[in-house]
């Protein structure tokens, strides 16, 4: 089972994006999307982005994990 969490996009090169994973700064490929842009959150599993969402989502999202981790 995999377990894809919401991420925000911070720089774009190429088909690479650095983006925020939980506070931590990660490397993602976002070949696989359309017209992604600075400031969008997408789902992520293993380095591959695999949908945008939306904004509300993520943090809704965000939250919940972040609560579950303390």
């Amino acid at each position: 089972m995999c377990l894809a969490t919401p991420v925000k996009v911070l720089k774009l090169e190429n088909n690479k994006a650095t983006v925020d994973a939980l506070g931590k700064t990660s490397e993602v490929d976002v070949s696989l999307l359309n017209e992604v842009k600075i400031g969008d959150y997408l789902y992520s599993s293993h380095g591959l982005a695999i949908k945008k969402v939306a904004r509300a989502e993520a943090e809704e999202v965000l939250k919940l994990v972040k609560a579950w981790d303390n």
